[in-house]
């Protein structure tokens, strides 16, 4: 089942087109997570979906409508983001800014409810911060902020979260750390959950959808094996890359890789070529 979808989507700033005719569906209940090179449309992707820049053309649908015909709070009951490094006001403790996700709920002069506190509590102790609820944000690590932000998305109360690049300037611990909480709310709460990662090896072993951009194009979507591969690496990335199983896992991961030599545009077309090929076989 699909509640998230695009139909020939053109997003871009002033005359500079970045995604083009972009049909996609987001399995619901599943992790997606969209890869693909520097400046390639995975943020620009993401921030569309959510209404955070306009489209040119085509159409966003979330339950069979526009989300453009969705009033901007009913939406933020059904979606979430988080953008790229989100930063707070200073001085807010963990409870003061995880208490920002109830915005959509609150009427009137938006006094927190006994429902508001319970779900905020809720989602503090879902992401393990619990003991830093009266704590300054800036005061903690950059592992600790980020589940504090996941928090606030969690008590938003939606079924959809979007991250863009959640896992940015954190030490592979804490990436690790981040990724296994998101994947704990997809099974254990059944949230859908779309993100952009950059590391394709943490993509293949958290995603149950893969999604693979270049030059504002999908050029391969579907499981880890299908997407992290020898020749879509080598479009994408444009790189030769060595594809073995992870031992602890059996998920695709890239072992070792090389940067392609000789022309570039020559070697992508070829690399182009053999998707095309592998697809129609």
């Amino acid at each position: 089942m699909t509640r998230l979808h695009t139909d020939g989507l053109h997003v871009g700033y002033e005359d500079k087109l970045i995604v083009e005719d972009m049909t996609l569906e987001i399995p619901e209940g599943k992790i997606t997570t969209i890869i693909g090179a520097n400046g390639c449309g995975k943020s620009t992707l993401l921030k569309s979906i959510a209404r955070i820049i306009p489209k040119q053309e085509g159409s966003i649908y979330l339950d069979g409508e526009s989300i453009h015909n969705h009033p901007t709070k009913e939406l933020a009951k059904k979606m979430a983001i988080l953008p790229q490094s989100p930063e707070g006001a200073p001085g807010l403790t963990v409870g003061e800014l995880v208490s920002y996700g109830r915005f959509p709920y609150q009427k009137g002069f938006g006094r927190l409810s006994k429902k508001d506190r319970e779900v905020i509590d809720w989602s503090i102790e879902m992401t393990g911060m619990m003991e830093f609820k009266y704590r300054p944000v800036d005061a903690l690590s950059g592992g600790q902020r980020q589940r504090v932000w996941i928090a606030m998305a969690l008590a938003q109360e939606t079924d959809l979260i979007l991250l863009d690049e959640p896992t940015t300037y954190l030490d592979m611990a804490h990436q690790l750390e981040v990724l296994e909480l998101l994947e704990r709310l997809n099974k254990e709460e059944g949230r859908t959950i779309v993100m952009v990662l950059h590391d394709v090896n943490q993509a293949a072993r958290f995603a149950d959808h893969l999604i693979a951009l270049k030059h504002g194009r999908i050029i391969k979507a579907g499981s880890g094996q299908e997407v992290i591969h020898k020749s879509v690496l080598r479009s994408v990335f444009h790189i030769d890359a060595e594809i073995v199983a992870d031992p602890r896992t059996g998920k695709p991961i890239c072992l070792t890789y090389n940067l392609l030599k000789g022309d570039r545009n020559h070697e992508e077309h070829l690399a182009d070529r053999s998707l095309v090929t592998a697809a129609h076989s």
